[in-house]
């Protein structure tokens, strides 16, 4: 850049002072824009998590809908299955031992065990549903906690942002004026040296002035 382009810039600056808060505008927005490009997605995957959350609290408020929703898909493992045979075939071989293969009391043990199985699978089935279940409220409240924080972070921003783009707008519009009183002042300090007395002693409030004292 040349000397005068430097000059041009300087008069430019000094005839358009509100260019420069201008320019901070622009940059205190590019940078309140970046800031929300990497808030926004933690902050809306916390308010997805909403209506989820609302839905799993109403569901575990009435237990015996939602233990009517789980048992219409349980199916008897294949565990509990071969259980169930083999303890059929150690209740026969049992009675048979005794002598009561085919008697009430021994189909009724039969019965029992097979029972028993079929009640501890269920359980295990609706233990491994609820524990699953949990641990999906769990990482639902941690993506909503995330996004919440996210969401106060983004309040804040936003009041500061406005905050100092408020300020620069307001320099903005002052700036001008500004300018205009600093010179009409310069304007009656030159005047008041030109006419303050004989010996040149008037001329030190201009040399003042241009030394920025004031």
């Amino acid at each position: 850049m040349g000397i005068f382009d430097s000059i041009g810039n300087m008069f430019s600056s000094a005839f358009n002072p509100q260019r420069g808060y201008e320019a901070a505008g622009k940059e205190i927005g590019k940078s309140w824009n970046e800031a929300k490009g990497y808030l926004m997605p933690y902050n809306q995957a916390g308010l997805d998590q909403i209506p989820k959350l609302v839905g799993a609290e109403n569901e575990l408020l009435d237990p015996s809908k939602l233990l009517e929703k789980w048992m219409g898909g349980y199916e008897k493992s294949p565990y509990a299955t071969q259980l169930q045979k083999e303890a059929q075939a150690q209740g026969a071989e049992a009675a048979a031992g005794q002598g009561l293969l085919g008697s009430s009391a021994a189909l009724s043990n039969i019965q029992n065990s097979s029972t028993n199985i079929m009640n501890a699978d269920r359980r295990n089935y609706l233990n491994d549903l609820m524990q699953k279940y949990l641990s999906g409220i769990g990482i639902g409240q941690n993506l909503f906690g995330t996004g919440a924080q996210m969401g106060a972070n983004l309040g804040q921003g936003a009041l500061h942002t406005g905050e100092n783009l408020a300020q620069t707008e307001f320099g903005r519009l002052n700036a001008p004026g500004e300018m205009l009183l600093k010179m009409l002042g310069l304007a009656g300090g030159i005047y008041s040296g030109n006419t303050g007395g004989s010996g040149g002693g008037g001329g030190a409030p201009v040399a003042a002035m241009l030394a920025g004292g004031g």
